[in-house]
């Protein structure tokens, strides 16, 4: 930053140096300077919104070209070659363990003096409570804002102190709780990282607060079509299974009755040091790392029995049909559409990843080029294996302009259709998927949090640590038959449910000529959990 805006790599000292130099008179002379100034407000009515209009393109008015002199490019020898590529540079993976049997997965890195640090528990959506849905998401929010001895501005005070980020973090499979910190405060930050994980306070006040938040949110989230299509799209191909409770913020209804015991329960029950892990990258050697942190964490035993998940081993078999979510004076449709696969995350996902990439997961797929490039009807559409710990469904989401909507369904049919039958990954694509994914791997771990993120990857879907040091010569293995007969077996459009978020007046009838049966929701019903079925549009014609 310092480089490309003032000329000065080293321009972070001076900036650190006006900080330092600042006053409670210089700050509250700014406060006055420029808070006192005239605001600019935006007022949000309820009621209908304006008729949405397209843009109407106007006539192409001729131009009599000026007499230029041609431009003369500074670049003499064309566009610069891509030049030598580096290869991944992945730091080794080293494993130790606390006084409490805490496993500790630990790598260096010593660019800068920062230890990024990840407490991970066998927890994440999975284990929400089923009839209390979003207590994970408050006994988060909660337990940074105070712990027994240290107050919510106190916790905030001594972060800031220590230069410390703390937070948390959930997956379908992982709750987490994050801290980065220089180096040097090693020792203090994770005294408090400690204390926070194993002291929370859940004061009374705090759980009222956040909780209202928490809702606010959910209200948020229920008129997004993001928000409102995921928790459709999720309940239908995940209900069965625990990855089903990932419904956003949560149930508002039982969000607003949850209280301090609630919290205090999902802590105990999953939140506690038998189901924990350690993931660090650090410049200082693993035996300091280790010494300290068993200093915060490795005293700490389990208190009452833990939480259990259960995954059935068999699945409800779905019937493919489109939900449709009625929200109107929608501009534009938000379709989503999910398989399940019989694939996990444990399985070599670099196969059908790769594959993939020339269907759905690239700029330059089948699907984006196809909706956007060649029809324009979308921004921008995709698809992917949304890869969990004991599931691996295909899902497509594509934003598209509200006429458009059942076309456009027909048309991510085809494209799916015939890239498993006809017209399967070419040559050229394949060969684009290979150098893309090989040559992105060397910028995709350049900061430690990434290669931290990998780290708790290849943890939760068994992979080796040194999966990312041989994942070169793995892509130079594969074949293009091996691709396209990997996703043919999995993907099968016939088995997709759909899920369309838009004005039902405009999108039911292109739906209804589909072949697959149409259910219309209203908006307002998806955060009931489950969706009910509103009265269809005919009969309201009636």
């Amino acid at each position: 930053g310092g480089a490309l805006y003032a000329n000065d790599p080293g321009h972070y000292k001076k900036e650190l140096a006006a900080i330092a130099a600042q006053t409670p008179a210089s700050v509250k002379a700014a406060a006055t300077r420029w808070l006192t100034r005239p605001a600019y407000t935006l007022t949000v009515v309820d009621g209908e919104r304006d008729k949405y209009e397209e843009a109407v393109v106007p006539p192409a008015v001729a131009v009599k070209p000026a007499a230029e002199t041609p431009v003369k490019g500074t670049r003499a020898g064309g566009i610069p070659a891509v030049g030598t590529l580096t290869g991944l540079a992945f730091p080794a993976v080293e494993r130790a363990r606390l006084s409490n049997g805490i496993e500790l997965i630990y790598a260096r890195r010593d660019a800068v003096p920062i230890t990024q640090a990840v407490l991970s528990f066998d927890a994440g959506y999975a284990a929400d409570v089923a009839d209390k849905l979003g207590t994970q998401q408050l006994t988060l929010s909660v337990m940074d804002e105070g712990t027994r001895t240290l107050d919510g501005i106190a916790l905030a005070e001594a972060r800031e102190r220590l230069g410390a980020s703390i937070g948390t973090g959930t997956s379908l499979d992982r709750t987490t709780l994050s801290m980065s910190v220089p180096s040097a405060n090693l020792t203090p930050a994770v005294a408090l990282f400690a204390d926070i994980a194993r002291n929370p306070a859940f004061a009374d006040e705090e759980v009222g607060r956040v909780r209202n938040q928490q809702l606010a949110g959910i209200q948020q989230e229920l008129t997004s079509p993001q928000g409102l299509g995921n928790r459709v799209i999720g309940k239908l191909i995940n209900g069965d299974t625990p990855y089903g409770k990932a419904q956003g913020g949560g149930d508002p209804k039982a969000v607003a009755a949850l209280t301090r015991a609630d919290l205090v329960a999902f802590q105990q029950a999953w939140l506690r040091p038998d189901k924990a892990k350690i993931f660090v990258v650090s410049d200082r050697p693993l035996a300091e790392v280790r010494a300290v942190l068993d200093r915060g964490f490795g005293d700490w035993t389990a208190q009452g029995p833990a939480g259990v998940k259960s995954f059935p081993t068999t699945r409800t078999p779905l019937t493919p049909k489109i939900v449709l979510v009625d929200r109107p004076n929608s501009p534009q449709s938000l379709i989503l559409a999910g398989q399940r696969t019989g694939l996990k995350g444990s399985d070599d996902m670099l196969v059908f990843n790769t594959a993939n990439d020339a269907l759905g997961g690239s700029f330059l797929s089948r699907i984006n080029m196809d909706l956007r490039e060649e029809k324009h009807w979308s921004y921008g559409a995709g698809g992917r294996f949304q890869t969990a710990a004991f599931d691996a469904p295909y899902g497509i989401s594509a934003g598209v302009q509200a006429d458009k909507t059942g076309p456009s369904i027909t048309a991510l049919q085809q494209d799916v259709t015939q890239f498993v039958t006809t017209k399967p990954m070419t040559q050229t694509e394949f060969g684009l998927a290979i150098d893309g994914g090989i040559r992105a791997l060397p910028g995709s771990f350049e900061t430690s949090v990434a290669v931290l993120g990998a780290m708790q990857q290849n943890d939760l879907l068994k992979r080796p640590d040194d999966y990312y040091a041989t994942i070169t010569r793995r892509y130079g293995a594969l074949t293009l038959p091996q691709l396209n007969t990997a996703i043919a077996g999995v993907i099968d459009v016939k088995k997709f449910t759909w899920v369309v978020v838009g004005d039902a007046k405009t999108v039911k009838p292109q739906l209804d000529s589909l072949g697959l049966p149409v259910e219309v929701v209203s908006a307002a019903s998806v955060a009931g959990l489950p969706v009910v079925p509103v009265t269809p549009l005919a009969a309201k014609a009636k």
